[in-house]
C-alpha cells in the first residue's frame, strides 16, 4: 500500500513539474524607440540601430569613404561575430561610398550594446567600432 501511494505521489509531482515547467522568453532589454550607434572613423560613417518593435531592430547607415571596389559580394558587415555580405543586406557600392542602406531584423538594441561592429573586405577588417547607446544629439 505504501509503495502504491509513493508511486502515485511521485507521478503527481512529476506531472505537476512538467505541466508548469516551460521556457519563458527572456525579457527584452530595450524599449521601442531606443537607439544605438557605431561610428566608423576610417569609413567616415555611422551605423544606427533603432528598436522598431518589441522584437525588431532597424539597422542603417552610410559609408562616405574607404569603399575602394564596386563589388558588394566581397564586403561584409559583422555584428559581434554574426554578419553577411553587403549584397545580402542590399547595400550598394559606388566607390568611395556605400549606401545609404537600411534593413530590419529580429533583435534587441540592448543586447547589441558593447559589441563590436566591423566592416570587412575579403574577410579583412577595414574599420570597426563598439556599439554604444545613442546620445541625445544622435537621436
Amino acid at each position: 500500500m505504501l509503495s502504491i501511494r509513493s508511486i502515485a505521489i511521485f507521478i503527481a509531482i512529476f506531472a505537476f513539474i512538467f505541466t508548469y515547467l516551460h521556457a519563458t522568453p527572456l525579457p527584452y532589454l530595450s524599449s521601442v524607440g531606443d537607439k544605438a550607434v557605431a561610428t566608423l572613423a576610417q569609413l567616415n560613417g555611422t551605423v544606427t540601430f533603432l528598436q522598431f518593435s518589441d522584437t525588431l531592430v532597424t539597422y542603417g547607415g552610410m559609408f562616405n569613404q574607404g569603399i575602394n571596389f564596386n563589388d558588394p559580394d566581397h564586403y561584409d558587415l559583422n555584428f559581434g561575430g554574426v554578419g553577411n555580405t553587403f549584397s545580402h543586406y542590399n547595400i550598394t557600392t559606388n566607390p568611395p561610398i556605400a549606401g545609404p542602406w537600411s534593413f530590419t531584423g529580429i533583435g534587441d538594441v540592448g543586447i547589441l550594446l558593447g559589441r563590436n561592429f566591423s566592416v570587412l573586405y575579403n574577410l579583412l577588417i577595414i574599420d570597426s567600432a563598439i556599439i554604444v547607446k545613442a546620445t541625445s544629439s544622435q537621436k
